[in-house]
């Protein structure tokens, strides 16, 4: 994970982060104010992020602990995200993990629908207000770090996904072998997946869907490939899967719609804006590769 550098002396206290919202997690929160924070409450986001929610249902001495810093230092760390008390902290992450945990059936409507047509309004604003949501997410300097991992040809681009999202998975893929020589999907059940974890290789990149309810054999397959030193790409909700502290990067996508199921609308939307940008970072030779295999295409006549 990256670094940051000290801050001087006598520059200004940090300006705290906002608290904690029902759209953003706690995990996405912390993510994106680490620079906002003091060195020893870093080390304390840091402690949090590498077991995360667990670090933070310890008692105040245990975190400590853990982080290597003083119970006062937690306790400002809490405050700076906009809690009085770290009870009220603890309860914070006691909610977002319930709400991780949440199956179809929990959100199922326990009332009466609305009219068809406003059904219909209110999932295209819930789907039009996710991917603007994503959009924003995908500051310039975090894609250009996801470009920079999905451009190096000289490593493989291995592409995995869960139960629903390894169509997501799949689409990622299909674009991508088009712009990239070495792509590989994981297919099949995870009985099979040892066989693409024998040709992980240190450096390679693996390019992760893992969405609530988090599927364990994705997060093994993951936790493996980051051992033989694969650079995890992970895509997932605001939530994060436990797979985000062994990731390179992360990208949160909001999920919920007034709808049983979560929608997967804006980790499509991640995939398109993505691809799009590793097409402008090749420039040249993508179009020279795509070129190829329209002309490889027409001999099958098969279109796009």
């Amino acid at each position: 994970m990256s670094t940051h550098g000290s801050r001087p002396a006598d520059a200004p206290a940090p300006t705290p982060p906002p608290a904690q919202t029902p759209a953003r997690s706690l995990q996405e929160q912390v993510r994106q104010h680490l620079t906002r924070f003091t060195d020893a409450e870093r080390r304390v986001a840091q402690a949090l992020l590498a077991d995360y929610p667990v670090a933070g249902l310890e008692t105040v001495a245990r975190f400590a602990k853990r982080a290597g810093t003083s119970s006062p230092t937690i306790l400002r760390f809490v405050s700076r995200l906009g809690f009085h008390t770290y009870a009220d902290f603890q309860n914070a992450l006691h909610e977002e993990i319930h709400v991780r945990l949440q199956g179809p059936l929990t959100r199922y409507p326990a009332r009466s629908q609305p009219a068809e047509r406003d059904l219909a309004e209110n999932i295209s604003r819930a789907f039009s207000d996710n991917i603007a949501r994503v959009g924003k997410s995908l500051q310039p300097d975090d894609l250009r770090e996801i470009i920079a991992l999905l451009c190096d040809v000289e490593h493989t681009v291995f592409f995995l996904g869960g139960r629903f999202s390894h169509l997501l998975a799949s689409y990622f893929h299909h674009y991508m072998r088009e712009l990239h020589p070495q792509v590989r999907l994981v297919r099949d059940t995870s009985a099979a997946w040892a066989d693409y974890l024998l040709d992980v290789k240190p450096g390679d990149v693996l390019v992760t869907f893992d969405f609530r309810r988090y599927q364990a054999d994705v997060l093994e397959f993951a936790r493996a490939a980051a051992a033989q030193g694969a650079r995890i790409l992970l895509i997932t909700d605001v939530w994060y899967s436990p797979i985000a502290s062994l990731a390179h990067k992360v990208v949160p996508c909001p999920v919920e719609i007034p709808s049983a199921f979560d929608s997967g609308v804006a980790g499509l939307a991640a995939v398109e804006i993505i691809v799009s940008a590793v097409i402008e970072e090749l420039g040249p030779d993508a179009r020279e590769r795509m070129a190829a295999l329209e002309d490889l295409r027409k001999s099958f006549r098969l279109g796009q």
